[in-house]
């Protein structure tokens, strides 16, 4: 009797070691396919009863398998990528390799395509758009020996580099708007008018009050379009600050209604309601700071304006130019006839 009780114990313990083992395989195999995208043509119940040495080397081997077969239908001559060449380089009629931005523009095409699927709705078969290429482990290749410090210089340099570029497209959409209107440069707003005295001085703005667009030259049009492009540069900055202070902080202010009525509840729990309010409360308006510096930063270069109505007696002689005005952001503009929460 002692030792049937002993075999059962031991079956037991080799059938849960089993399901354990049955289970972690699956879920590697899983995470395996859903990160490669693809079937590895492996069951676990083939490495149920191998050590873990040998279900590595399994696996290994079958990702290997999968990753060759991948490899040689992409860089075939009729492959995914070989077509996205030729599509790209017919379209392009001035493809040059020694500009960035068509290197850039060829190597995000041939990083897509299309799949044949099954819509799990339909059932029927659709064309789905894939990742045929993915640049995360070059790009790391890239940082393996760099230095924090080196890496957050560089972005910084990259992003300040991107402001300024954004900045000298912003100036010239609106000196171009600025010349429909076939005004002097007189015309422009009070702001717009010091920021050109502080560029360029008092007198050289008196020259400039009596000429238009067309009178002026290379150099002035591009100090004019500079001191424009901050302007805009600016409002368009000020515009995300206030957008995403105000939102945050109407779901902080809800947010901090939820908590005073709930945290009563905290004394069912033997501890001080007012403390735990302090404290949550506090806890709150960090995670609100922090929610507001993401945001500002997210939405920086992410921002797509829409260009507010000009004003009808611009282009009539009637009124100043208001030059770099502050454009309406594209995303809010659907919900304008929407009813909004409003916090008192």
């Amino acid at each position: 009797m002692p030792n049937a009780e002993k075999d059962v114990k031991q079956a037991i313990a080799r059938q849960i070691n089993s399901g354990m083992m049955m289970l972690a395989i699956t879920r590697l195999i899983g995470a395996f396919e859903r990160r490669l995208d693809d079937t590895l043509n492996i069951r676990p119940n083939q490495l149920v009863d191998l050590d873990w040495k040998e279900i590595v080397a399994g696996l290994e081997q079958a990702l290997r398998t999968s990753l060759e077969k991948r490899s040689e239908t992409l860089l075939s001559a009729q492959g995914p990528i070989s077509q996205n060449i030729d599509s790209f380089l017919s379209r392009a009629s001035n493809f040059d390799p020694d500009d960035d931005n068509n290197v850039v523009d060829i190597l995000m095409n041939m990083s897509v395509g299309n799949r044949m699927a099954i819509d799990p709705k339909t059932h029927q078969r659709v064309m789905r758009r894939v990742t045929l290429i993915n640049y995360i482990y070059l790009a790391a290749t890239f940082l393996i020996n760099a230095s924090p410090a080196g890496i957050t210089e560089e972005i910084l340099n990259h992003l300040l580099d991107a402001q300024s570029r954004l900045e000298v497209a912003w100036g010239k959409i609106e000196f171009e708007r600025f010349k429909l209107s076939d005004l002097p440069l007189s015309a422009f707003d009070a702001p717009t008018r010091k920021a050109l005295t502080e560029a360029l001085g008092d007198e050289a703005v008196s020259v400039l009050d009596t000429k238009k667009d067309s009178d002026l030259s290379e150099a002035e049009v591009e100090t004019v379009a500079t001191v424009l492009g901050r302007r805009m540069q600016n409002g368009i900055y000020r515009h995300i600050l206030v957008t995403t202070i105000s939102d945050l902080w109407v779901d902080y202010l809800t947010r901090m209604d939820a908590l005073r009525v709930s945290i009563g509840l905290e004394a069912y729990a033997q501890r001080d309601p007012l403390v735990q309010y302090k404290s949550q409360a506090s806890e709150m308006f960090r995670v609100l700071l922090s929610e507001i510096r993401a945001g500002v930063i997210g939405r920086m270069y992410l921002y797509q304006p829409r260009r507010a109505a000009a004003p009808e007696n611009v282009g009539k002689g009637g009124g100043n130019v208001p030059a770099a005005g502050l454009p309406v952001d594209a995303s809010t503009d659907s919900n304008d006839s929407k009813k909004k929460r409003k916090r008192h």
